[in-house]
């Protein structure tokens, strides 16, 4: 069968509501854009097939108002990354961790997660992951974070005045003035609840659960 520029065949594609799960239940919108784009490799849907609601991600949305967008953007990748913390997890993840820190790039959105034991342990991420950016000839400028002193303390402000990194603080009890992060974290919590909820997961698994809706989000 022919439908568009899409040629299929109904033995080996897919319905609409299968693929949704198996990306992690992304919107049918953005599955639609993948299909029409010709973004995927092997992304074979039969377009005859009904996008029906999905249960699960109904009971995965929050309720939270959008923050509002940032005035401006980064010119270059890796020119600003936006930090957050999340955490602390009531359920301890196979790798015996209960957070997790995001890294968001300005321009790109491209995600890095990197899993914590305990909060002391951001400080060093964030400059490992700063260091891996200038090895890679990707100079980080500006690292956008909040009043969490697991980022505000000297050992970090330290390091990043001698690297020439600026740190642009949000006000304390501001969440809203850290929005690109904080947009992110509750896209990858929606994601990682909701193929939990579909697939019946153990909830130690949340941090697999968590790796893989970065990886599909990115």
């Amino acid at each position: 069968m022919v439908e568009g520029d899409h040629v299929f065949t109904t033995h080996n594609a897919l319905s609409w509501e299968t693929w949704h799960r198996h990306f992690g239940h992304i919107s049918y919108t953005g599955l639609q854009k993948l299909y029409n784009q010709h973004l995927v490799d092997g992304l074979k849907v039969d377009a005859r097939s009904l996008k029906p609601d999905c249960i699960t991600c109904t009971e995965g949305k929050l309720t939270v108002k959008p923050f509002d967008q940032p005035a401006t953007r980064a010119r270059k990748i890796r020119q600003l990354t936006h930090i957050d913390l999340w955490g602390k997890y009531d359920t301890t993840s196979l790798h015996s961790r209960q957070y997790y820190i995001l890294f968001v790039d300005d321009l790109s959105c491209y995600v890095t997660v990197e899993f914590l034991k305990a909060k002391s342990q951001a400080s060093s991420h964030v400059k490992a992951y700063l260091t891996y950016l200038k090895n890679r000839g990707r100079t980080p400028q500006a690292i956008h974070v909040d009043h969490g002193k697991e980022f505000i303390n000297e050992d970090l402000k330290s390091w990043c005045h001698e690297q020439g990194i600026e740190i642009n603080q949000t006000a304390p009890y501001s969440p809203s003035q850290n929005g690109v992060a904080k947009r992110m974290n509750r896209t990858l919590v929606e994601l990682t609840w909701t193929m939990r909820a579909a697939t019946d997961l153990p909830e130690f698994l949340w941090e697999e659960a968590t790796a893989h809706a970065a990886y599909l989000r990115n």
